[in-house]
């Protein structure tokens, strides 16, 4: 299926899903691909240079830098919500913020608490839209022209914004793994491919088309399209796919979360095996194609894939020190700030 084009900026606010649900089968199969940690290895660096220390700046939380980071990291890179949502990723590190009693011997435990309870109810007024609002800058907008008086969604949408300028540099530059092209290239004559992201859709357009990979999809779908259980679900339904013809390929809990709430198989990239999966994808992919993917193989794949991907938080874990955890990966973070912004703050302890 040839790829639709860019939407326009008056075009995603207007009908956001409109290539989705238009969508026009070509292929027997679809495949589902994401792209942040799944074919482009972006994300340790996105979130320790740009959305982690932005949400620390705008929300007055320097002083608890340690424990944010290693909240946020956890809950963005290895635990079961790698991959969530922005917004998501936020609640999760606040409210384990506040289950972590060395974080709150630390921190202004009122002041976490009415951010968490903000951005709550801009995940309800999400929830509540019936698939009319995703989440992302345009819903945010609407919902804080009704809440002007709350500040901390202010923050909140002056944090998000911040990002989307920001991270285009980390993201732009970076090639996708070794193998992701031949695969696609491989795929798209076998197959309808969609790109479904929690990743704002310019960002998504610019970097597929920059790297020319949007030759072998069909359209681009990002959080302003809805969640990505949405996608799948429109594109079943505009294809008239069966179950067993479609596969979601990603790196998350929400990935694999997606494409069950749609009957779909799932092909992982794990976290730190991302190139493994890739050059293993043919024969994948083959079975799909052929019918032996479902069962055994599917299995064994989802099984290693969650067991990389941590239940618990090292504050969950006995014996828990904070200074030692936030040490284990210290050179790691100094390390990608020298390399992509050498003039940032980043705490050493």
């Amino acid at each position: 299926m040839a790829f639709q084009g860019v939407l326009t900026d008056e075009q995603i606010a207007q009908d956001p899903q409109q290539q989705v649900r238009q969508w026009q089968r070509k292929r027997d199969f679809a495949i589902c691909i994401d792209t942040d940690g799944c074919t482009l290895d972006n994300m340790w660096a996105k979130q320790v240079v740009v959305f982690h220390p932005h949400f620390m700046d705008f929300n007055g939380l320097r002083g608890i830098e340690m424990f944010f980071r290693l909240h946020a990291e956890h809950h963005n890179l290895w635990g079961k919500t790698r991959g969530c949502d922005r917004y998501l990723a936020v609640r999760h590190t606040l409210a384990s913020l506040l289950d972590d009693p060395q974080a709150t011997e630390a921190m202004p435990v009122d002041h976490v608490r009415d951010l968490l309870a903000s951005v709550q109810r801009y995940v309800d007024f999400i929830d509540a839209s019936g698939g009319r609002w995703g989440f992302g800058i345009p819903s945010l907008r609407h919902f804080h022209e009704q809440n002007g008086l709350d500040y901390n969604i202010t923050r909140l949408l002056g944090w998000s914004e911040a990002v989307d300028r920001t991270f285009p540099f980390v993201t732009l530059g970076m090639a996708p793994f070794a193998g992701v092209r031949e695969t696609l290239e491989y795929l798209s004559a076998k197959a309808d491919i969609l790109v479904v992201s929690a990743t704002p859709y310019r960002d998504l357009a610019q970097w597929w088309t920059r790297t020319g990979l949007a030759d072998y999809v069909g359209a681009i779908a990002g959080k302003e399209m809805g969640k990505k259980n949405e996608h799948i679900r429109l594109l079943k339904e505009a294809g008239g796919y069966g179950d067993d013809q479609v596969i979601m390929v990603g790196d998350g809990g929400g990935d694999l979360k997606a494409a069950q709430a749609n009957n779909a198989m799932f092909y992982p990239t794990p976290a730190g095996k991302e190139q493994e999966a890739w050059q293993n994808a043919r024969e994948a992919f083959d079975a799909f194609f052929e019918g032996r993917y479902c069962g055994a193989m599917e299995d064994e794949k989802v099984a290693e894939f969650q067991n990389i991907l941590l239940e618990k938080g090292p504050w969950q874990l006995p014996g828990y020190d904070a200074r030692q955890a936030y040490r284990e990966l210290q050179d790691k973070r100094a390390a990608t700030y020298r390399e992509l912004h050498p003039d940032g703050t980043l705490l050493t302890v």
